[in-house]
């Protein structure tokens, strides 16, 4: 059984440390180049990573987390004005909306696609009831601080989930600050 299993459960923390040393290193290297935003708002994916747009010397700034338990660093590019599109996501629910198992759950929200220098795209996930978000200022921001989190920590378990009635705050806060 997985869920007892020590060898799994111990790769499972092996994967927490290497993402939080990974984490520490591109903290510090951000305070080295001065990189302090006002505000951050990160997106989770549904595929445990998350996507971060930030605000910094009159730039946009795109920071992208490597996939849990994968190989990868952070990466962050400064742009003078981003490249993206919108895609609407609606799915409608089925049967009970998932409750109890029955049916299948809905989706609601947009998927930003944001163009990156290498010619790759980072999906900006804002879809209720499947992501999660945060918008933190610089003095709470789990990504920017240069010291250990206690524990296994994982930033992604800072964000909270989206709900039906944040899509139009995020979107607003989306076109008028970080992508203005």
């Amino acid at each position: 059984m997985p869920l007892f299993d020590s060898s799994v459960e111990k790769e499972r923390k092996e994967n927490l440390k290497k993402l939080e040393d990974r984490r520490v290193c591109f903290a510090e290297k951000l305070a080295k180049e001065g990189f302090q935003p006002e505000k951050m708002l990160f997106c989770s994916t549904e595929g445990g990573q998350f996507v971060a747009l930030a605000r910094h010397n009159g730039k946009a700034a795109v920071v992208v987390s490597p996939i849990f338990g994968q190989e990868g660093d952070f990466v962050i590019e400064y742009h003078d004005a981003l490249q993206w599109e919108k895609e609407e996501i609606y799915e409608k629910g089925s049967g009970l909306n998932g409750a109890f198992g029955f049916g299948k759950k809905g989706a609601k929200g947009f998927i930003l696609h944001i163009h990156l220098s290498d010619g790759s795209v980072a999906d900006l996930y804002v879809v209720a009831g499947r992501t999660s978000y945060l918008e933190t200022d610089y003095k709470r921001n789990p990504l920017l601080k240069t010291k250990r989190r206690r524990g296994d920590a994982n930033i992604i378990w800072d964000l909270a989930p989206i709900e039906a009635g944040h899509l139009d705050k995020i979107e607003d806060r989306l076109m008028n600050y970080y992508l203005a």
